[in-house]
């Protein structure tokens, strides 16, 4: 990987055009606790976001490709089954597809 998850995401709240302020706010309006500090402490490497909050600040800028972003493009080993209880009616394809990249995100925190 190139570049730190903070480097990453100060890079795309800059291009997305986004303030600090902005995405504490809308965190927060999520629920989480994400003051500017918190945005600054993220992007500085001295801390990291939970992987909720990491995807809604992707959203907020435009980021579709996750892994891709922050360095996980190689990544060949996808689950080919999620869970028992997904009847694939409940999630549209995207959300599906939105599920495997935060499952294969998890899974590479841990290397």
């Amino acid at each position: 990987m190139d570049s730190s998850i903070g480097e990453t995401l100060k890079k795309c709240r800059t291009e997305a055009g986004k303030s600090v302020k902005e995405i504490s706010d809308l965190l927060i309006s999520k629920g989480f606790k994400a003051s500017e500090k918190t945005i600054y402490s993220w992007e500085n490497g001295n801390s990291q976001p939970t992987p909720d909050a990491l995807l809604i600040m992707c959203k907020a800028y435009g980021v579709s490709d996750v892994l891709g972003t922050f360095g996980y493009a190689d990544i060949n080993d996808e689950p080919t089954t999620i869970a028992a209880h997904f009847d694939g009616t409940e999630y549209t394809e995207d959300e599906l597809d939105e599920i495997r990249q935060f499952a294969a995100f998890v899974k590479n925190k841990r290397k």
